[in-house]
């Protein structure tokens, strides 16, 4: 059962991946967000994305999240008509949160402060990257 489950996992990852190649590439916040997800889930603690979760494997789940957050740019890009530069500063914005409330749950926070340290790394990472600018 378990190569079943890592069988579809990368398989997922793979057809998720499907024609993201004229995309631009994972950034800073799928970055934390994948290797966050992958220490936790290492350690001890369990996967709370729903799409995610019946994955099993730290580092399977660590790259669906890649494949997911590069599928979203996509899509957004090819059919929802953001440019490039908007679909990857918005997912990454998204990844830099989630990533930044792995942070804070793995140092001991509770959801809710663990919420606002991840709105607290979203926002800096969009100010900082001046999304606002690339969405214009």
């Amino acid at each position: 059962m378990k190569h079943l489950t890592l069988a579809l996992g990368a398989a997922l990852t793979a057809i998720a991946l499907t024609g993201c190649a004229s995309t631009r590439g994972p950034g800073l916040g799928t970055a934390l967000d994948a290797g966050t997800t992958a220490y936790a889930l290492d350690h001890g603690y369990e996967e709370a994305n729903p799409l995610l979760s019946p994955i099993g494997d730290p580092y399977l789940s660590a790259l669906a999240v890649i494949g997911v957050k590069q599928g979203i740019k996509y899509s957004l890009h090819e059919y929802a008509g953001l440019s490039q530069d908007c679909a990857h500063y918005g997912v990454e914005t998204a990844a830099m949160s989630a990533g930044g409330w792995n942070l804070a749950i793995l140092a001991g926070a509770a959801s809710g402060p663990g919420l606002i340290v991840g709105l607290l790394f979203g926002a800096g990472y969009w100010i900082f990257n001046d999304g606002g600018e690339a969405c214009r």
